[in-house]
């Protein structure tokens, strides 16, 4: 299926794939910054709206399938996920990453990269299957074997996509790395996970739902990258030029992937697989939060950035622009997030789940930690200085494996506490180490903070207030009005003091985009 102009695909439509040759310097020379700045709020808001539907999809399965299924069918296939993340952190090589970053892609590159990480995740994928009696022996849960044997299959297509994915981003195909996730997921869910949690197949349903996301992943990548793709193979030359840019990526790869899975592993191994089936879904905002700006963060403010790494001027105005925005939307959500806990975990999991509610809250607090972390990683990979997140990554590993192995005994809690912890102190070493590369003073970032602060203390207020006056309703009454009242909020601070919600955007700049004019003019109705 052929994709549009409009979805920022090569106009010149080469089926050899030449048109991945992009300099990037070049366009630096002629990229305004207010076209740079229009572009990437275009192709965040693509980005953005399918995540966020996808999202929203996501609430609908869990309300479901939390309903259907255990805590320990949550924290069977929880655990298995661990073992599936280290193969795909490990077939990876950072590739993709250097596919993106690198200034001219030629066809040898793309074979290259396709070629190795094809071969390399089929025999991770076997090594995978052959481990998968000692991972289950290791997190001391039985069932893993016969479920990490069969996600071990799916190796090949997880590195298939990882760089179908590379290749559209780098082309500015942002309509077609944001739908194919959405399809790929509806598909899985609805058609395969549903109706086998309803006939009664327990965490097999949720094993199942893993193999097609990633199957159908893989066909809607494959047809959308087609023009773009070439066939395996490989080349010392394209090798030894995408290796030591791949190296930098891959050797933060491993700390990443444990400061994800730290917790997980240490509580299915020492509080087992109910624990860690209520703590995956405790964790659902913050991990699908993460995993939503992380999407945004990927294929389009990393792609951005990289073209603006000699641009030091620049780049300092996207990464205040990147937290700002990330403030502002994470840290009120969180403080709605503390309030409403009890309701959205009624709502979102049902009764039996009571036990989430404190970590629910707990974890939603380190959300704004968590994604402020992904747009100063940005800034490092886009300067190509992805090791720098190493030493990062090693404190937060450390605090989470000592935090956890000397709390765990007072309970899921505590240790979702020291997850907070952690990445807290991960949020301020890091953007304190970009204040220093960047050469930017601690007050420019200290400023960004001060209205996301004070809306969230607004929404504290009007939830607080919202609880007190619908003693006795249902949760879903409650959470809409204090959503409701929220919202409204939020739209009339951003109509009346726009200055001050959007500290580092031009204004009228945002005003005059088309995507955006419709909104103002709704809210000048409404309002006025």
């Amino acid at each position: 299926m052929a994709e549009s102009a409009n979805d920022g695909g090569d106009a010149t439509g080469d089926p050899n794939g030449a048109s991945c040759m992009v300099n990037t310097e070049d366009s630096n020379s002629t990229t305004k910054p207010r076209k740079l700045t229009e572009r990437m709020l275009k192709g965040a808001a693509w980005s953005g709206v399918t995540s966020i539907v996808r999202l929203g999809l996501k609430f609908i399965s869990v309300a479901i399938l939390a309903r259907l299924l255990s805590p320990r069918d949550y924290g069977v296939v929880g655990g298995a996920l661990i073992a599936v993340e280290l193969a795909a952190m490990l077939y990876g090589l950072g590739l993709a990453q250097a596919l993106i970053q690198r200034k001219v892609v030629e066809r040898d590159h793309i074979a290259t990269a396709l070629g190795v990480s094809l071969t390399l995740s089929c025999v991770i994928g076997a090594a995978l299957w052959l481990a998968a009696p000692f991972v289950a022996a290791l997190m001391r849960i039985e069932a893993l074997t016969d479920v990490v044997k069969l996600l071990a299959f799916t190796t090949p297509l997880g590195a298939f996509n990882l760089i179908c994915e590379a290749l559209l981003v780098r082309n500015m195909r942002i309509r077609a790395v944001s739908l194919r996730p959405l399809f790929s997921f509806s598909v899985a869910v609805f058609v395969v996970a549903l109706p086998m949690a309803f006939a009664g197949f327990g965490y097999w349903s949720l094993v199942a739902m893993q193999i097609a996301e990633v199957s159908f992943g893989a066909l809607a990548f494959g047809v959308a990258a087609r023009k773009l793709l070439v066939l395996p193979g490989f080349s010392a030359r394209a090798f030894r030029e995408l290796w030591p840019m791949s190296l930098g990526f891959s050797l933060t790869r491993p700390f990443g992937y444990l400061v994800n899975n730290t917790p997980k592993f240490l509580i299915a191994r020492l509080m087992g697989a109910e624990a860690l089936g209520l703590f995956t879904r405790a964790a659902f905002l913050s991990e699908n939060a993460g995993h939503l700006f992380n999407d945004i963060v990927r294929i389009v403010a990393f792609p951005a950035m990289a073209q603006l790494q000699n641009d030091r001027e620049r780049l300092r105005s996207g990464f205040l622009k990147g937290l700002s925005l990330t403030a502002l939307a994470t840290i009120p959500t969180s403080a709605f997030s503390i309030v409403f806990a009890q309701e959205l975990v009624d709502i979102m999991l049902g009764p039996r789940w009571d036990e989430a509610v404190l970590p629910f809250a707990l974890l939603a607090s380190s959300l704004y930690f968590r994604l402020g972390n992904r747009v100063s990683y940005a800034v490092l990979q886009a300067l190509g200085q992805p090791y720098r997140i190493i030493k990062n990554n090693c404190a937060v590993v450390a605090i989470l494996a000592l935090g956890i192995l000397t709390t765990s005994d007072h309970g899921l809690a505590s240790i979702c506490t020291v997850v907070l912890l952690a990445f807290g102190a991960a949020f301020v070493i890091t953007v304190r180490l970009v204040s220093r590369v960047m050469e930017m003073s601690i007050g420019a970032i200290l400023r960004t903070h001060v209205m996301p602060m004070s809306l969230a203390l607004v929404v504290v207020a009007i939830g607080v207030g919202t609880k007190a006056m619908l003693v006795g309703q249902s949760s879903i009454v409650i959470v809409a009005i204090g959503a409701l009242a929220v919202v409204n909020s939020v739209l009339a601070l951003l109509y009346f003091l726009p200055e001050k919600t959007l500290v580092w955007f031009d204004v009228e700049g945002v005003r005059t985009l088309p995507s955006l004019r419709f909104a103002f003019r709704q809210l000048a109705r409404y309002y006025m």
